[in-house]
């Protein structure tokens, strides 16, 4: 990335040139070499302090506080759990009791009001046309009636 000079410029059509412009105490290659070499002596370091030494089967239990806090994720799970979890569970468990309690019972009970209802209605079917021209004919006065005495208020 720095042969070419690709990834330093590539700002430049937008910011204008570089004020450092040579001013480099350090040639980018050596700093890029002794990032690679502190990289290579990190791991190293890594698998000497770690890689070297065989791993217990269980995790030993008489430790510092701050590493019991490191195994419970700073308490970040129990907190959740308090805070979170347990009023979103008795929300959801308050929620569905009113779903099948409130909206299903109105919803049951408006559906078997209307099923009695029309069986009721239907008993009054006799089958004679004079007794349905009788009915519409109260039910249009009544229409007729409320509208009169709207309009007249």
């Amino acid at each position: 990335m720095v042969a070419g000079g690709s990834v330093q410029h590539w700002l430049t059509p937008s910011v204008g040139p570089s004020v450092e412009v040579g001013a480099h105490t350090i040639s980018p290659t050596v700093l890029t070499l002794i990032t690679l070499v502190v990289i290579a002596l990190g791991a190293l370091g890594g698998w000497v302090a770690f890689g070297t030494r065989p791993v217990p089967a269980s995790a030993p239990v008489g430790v510092s506080p701050i590493t019991t806090l490191a195994r419970r994720n700073l308490y970040a799970d129990a907190f959740n759990e308090a805070v979170l979890m347990r009023p979103g569970q008795w929300l959801t468990r308050a929620l569905v009791y009113f779903d099948n309690r409130g909206v299903d019972g109105a919803v049951n009970g408006m559906a078997a009001g209307f099923g009695g209802g029309s069986a009721r209605l239907r008993r009054t079917q006799t089958g004679f046309v004079r007794t349905y021209a009788l009915s519409m004919l109260g039910g249009t006065i009544a229409v007729v009636a409320v509208l009169l005495a709207v309009r007249y208020q």
